[in-house]
């Protein structure tokens, strides 16, 4: 009987850590966007790793923690936990 060899522990990927002075900036960012209609560019981390949307914030749920953007002719629904940057 042959010993088989136990696979390599996978490595969890951690996910960024935000500081307090980076949830006010993007606080007042999406603010922004959401006043002035201005376009943003989000940066969300989720399911490992990292997605880009652009596109003009139309609505903040805070209750469900919901972000609502409209990409061209779409309205897409982020979660607000799951942001780390907005440009």
């Amino acid at each position: 009987m042959t010993a088989i060899p136990k696979p390599p522990k996978s490595k969890v990927v951690a996910g960024p850590k935000l500081t307090e002075t980076d949830f006010l900036e993007i606080g007042e960012r999406i603010g922004e966007s959401k006043e002035f209609a201005v376009e943003v560019e989000i940066m969300i981390y989720a399911q490992k790793r990292y997605e880009s949307v652009i596109g003009v914030i139309k609505e903040v749920d805070v209750q469900q923690g919901k972000l609502t953007m409209q990409v061209g002719y779409d309205n897409v629904k982020i979660n607000m936990n799951n942001i780390v940057s907005v440009k």
